[in-house]
């Protein structure tokens, strides 16, 4: 019978315990007398951002020449970017290839891309990046994704540059 009277008192005194808890907790939900107005729902447009870029090319090779199809594809047609060759500020790509191997040509490109923000055709352009890879037919679209992915990346960090 002690067992029973004492999980009782444990009981009744976790209950007074929890009861007290709560009585603290009140006035922090309770109406303050002032009803709050529920916020307008406006949407904002969001503005959108397209960086202009463009894509120099020197080689000769057909892997090389390929990744930079494969760019200007992905330029012209992703929503983030905005290909064109016009006088105003941008990012350019310099993209030099040669075949990796003199011999067999036609196994695999090398290819150096440096990323340069020009104001104009008149000014000096400025150094953003660079990447050094080797390219083949077959993986030119997924090279030219990773380079695209990394022109945003750039885009982004040097934004203040386009003056938006």
């Amino acid at each position: 019978m002690s067992a029973i009277l004492r999980c009782t008192r444990t009981l009744l005194r976790l209950t007074a315990l929890l009861l007290f808890v709560v009585a603290l907790s009140v006035p922090a939900f309770a109406d303050d007398g002032q009803a709050k107005k529920p916020l307008k729902d406006t949407p904002q447009r969001v503005p959108a951002r397209a960086t202009a870029v463009s894509v120099e090319h020197e080689g000769a090779d057909t892997a090389g020449t390929r990744l930079t199809f494969q760019l200007k594809e992905l330029f012209n047609t992703a929503s983030l970017f905005n290909l064109t060759d016009a006088d105003t500020p941008k990012i350019n790509l310099l993209v030099s290839t040669q075949p990796e191997f003199s011999s067999r040509p036609e196994i695999g490109s090398a290819y150096a891309i440096v990323w340069v923000y020009a104001e104009s055709k008149g000014n000096l352009q400025y150094y953003l990046g660079r990447q050094v890879g080797v390219v083949s037919d077959a993986t030119a679209a997924e090279v030219a994704q990773q380079i695209a992915e990394r022109t945003d990346g750039i885009a982004v960090k040097y934004g203040y540059l386009f003056g938006k």
